[in-house]
């Protein structure tokens, strides 16, 4: 599995500040003033139990409040999460072309859990031909997001793959565009998210170390989950060996990202 890298960037100004009633004086209500960007990337890594001084030093510095409770955040915003809408579909597509038989079955299988865990819908829109790799998120707020990308490729197509260790057996992207309002408060949300599996890896469909389990682990990344030093998650810094399923402490993470959160609007 993977430790990941959260990047927060201020992206350009809006001309959007307003007056009220003529007189000069400011709105009650903050205005948005700058867009905010962030990106975050996460692999999952399997064969020969993937987990070194850096990985442990990443989940460390997690708070210890997320720590004792079995998950973590990737992503966070003046101390809250950065969340997906969980009020608002999500739609999902797979490029399943170099993946094994039978393979749409356990992407469907892993995103039916992350949707009852978090409290969230997730529709699939059809097959995709588009290969996972970093260009296929888009950069800037716009109207329309496409649909989350899951799917097969290796290092020589996919630069999400490329470079990473052997054990490295998936990475994800996901994209994340807010705002940051006149009173110095911010809000976003997660929007956007890409996940590249290693077809070069020879794996099982279901159980432990299985096609799915790798899936259910790099969406739960893609949905704002961090990893966590308890080897029994599944969102754990290496893959379980004994279950592909979602644990406690992955189950109350989704959760606090999910439906029970409330929804999340940003202009």
């Amino acid at each position: 599995m993977a430790s990941i890298a959260l990047a927060l960037a201020v992206a350009g100004t809006l001309s959007l500040g307003s007056q009220a009633g003529g007189r000069g004086t400011a709105s009650a209500t903050p205005s948005p003033v700058v867009s905010v960007v962030g990106v975050g990337d996460d692999e999952a890594g399997y064969k020969g139990g993937l987990f070194d001084r850096r990985r442990r030093a990443a989940a460390a510095r997690v708070p210890a409040v997320q720590r004792s409770a079995g998950y973590t955040f990737t992503s966070t915003l003046d101390g809250q999460s950065v969340r997906w809408d969980p009020c608002t579909p999500i739609r999902w597509t797979a490029n399943t072309g170099a993946g094994p038989a039978g393979g749409l079955t356990a992407l469907q299988a892993a995103v039916r859990d992350i949707a009852a865990a978090s409290g969230t819908t997730w529709v699939y829109v059809g097959p995709s031909g588009a290969t996972p790799r970093r260009s296929y998120l888009p950069t800037r707020a716009q109207a329309q997001y496409p649909p989350v990308l899951i799917g097969w490729t290796d290092g020589r197509a996919s630069d999400l793959l490329a470079g990473q260790a052997p054990q490295v057996v998936g990475m994800t992207r996901n994209a994340w565009f807010g705002m940051r309002y006149s009173d110095g408060s911010t809000k976003a949300a997660t929007r956007a998210a890409v996940v590249a599996l290693d077809r070069t890896d020879t794996l099982p469909l279901r159980g432990p170390g299985s096609w799915e389990a790798v899936t259910r682990h790099e969406l739960g990344h893609a949905f704002g989950l961090g990893h966590v030093e308890d080897p029994a998650q599944l969102m754990a810094a290496v893959l379980p060996r004994t279950t592909g399923e979602l644990q406690a402490g992955d189950l109350a993470g989704l959760a606090r990202l999910g439906r029970r959160a409330g929804c999340v609007s940003v202009p």
